[in-house]
């Protein structure tokens, strides 16, 4: 089994409304200790592309751009296809990762399934199918990967601690994968995921900075440093 309790990546997950702050909450995020920031850019009134490949430049391979639906948490009410179009000018923002739905991936394939730098995103605000539910989800986005750097997440709600054993129970079921798993549960009793998810093999973490998280059970920066350190 994979083990990186010893060394787990913080993702600082961002919104702001508008490019300035959304700049100085990266820089902020990277001076206390982040490796990687997610930038919800359906929480802005609008930005440039130019500013973002920008920022994309000062912090390279270490930003996760993400502009969610409204179907899975987004901030932005813009449509549909004016999303989709910004998701494919997003793919040309280079030295980036980028953050696409599983049913957006699925339904525009073609579009995105040879950039390397990809999160497959699937939510469940509500709930936590079965561990089996849950794997056949995996094998069906997985079969459609193309790049062992492409990760797939899976996001929950835990409503109990069993809610969270069928999560951490996916990571031995694709141990020996070509893609990375990132799977833990959001809600305040999946907290205990986020915090366990790295010695199971999630790449990272995702937490926040500031005074307020992002999503249901993320977990302070500061306190999952504090939190690792008694492990060193």
């Amino acid at each position: 089994m994979k083990n990186r309790f010893q060394d787990p990546k913080f993702c600082v997950s961002i919104t702001a409304p508008n490019t300035s702050k959304l700049m100085s909450d990266v820089n902020s995020a990277f001076k206390s200790g982040a490796h990687l920031a997610e930038l919800r850019l359906d929480s802005l009134n609008s930005f440039s592309i130019d500013k973002i490949q920008a920022l994309s430049d000062a912090h390279k391979n270490k930003l996760i751009l993400t502009f969610r639906g409204k179907h899975q948490g987004g901030l932005s009410s813009i449509s549909e296809p004016d999303r989709l179009q910004i998701l494919i000018e997003l793919l040309d923002i280079k030295n980036s990762i980028k953050d696409i739905e599983s049913d957006t991936f699925n339904k525009n394939y073609s579009l995105f399934k040879n950039e390397k730098n990809l999160i497959i995103s699937w939510h469940n605000f509500k709930s936590t199918p079965s561990t089996n539910s849950l794997e056949r989800l995996i094998k069906n986005i997985s079969s459609k990967l193309t790049h062992p750097k492409q990760i797939i997440k899976i996001a929950t709600y835990a409503n109990s601690l069993n809610d969270c054993n069928k999560v951490f129970n996916l990571y031995s079921r694709f141990e020996k994968s070509k893609f990375q798993l990132l799977a833990f549960c959001m809600g305040e009793t999946g907290s205990i995921t986020r915090i366990l998810s790295p010695v199971l093999g999630a790449p990272f973490i995702y937490c926040f900075s500031g005074n307020k998280a992002v999503a249901p059970g993320q977990i302070k920066l500061d306190t999952l440093a504090e939190i690792y350190s008694n492990f060193v």
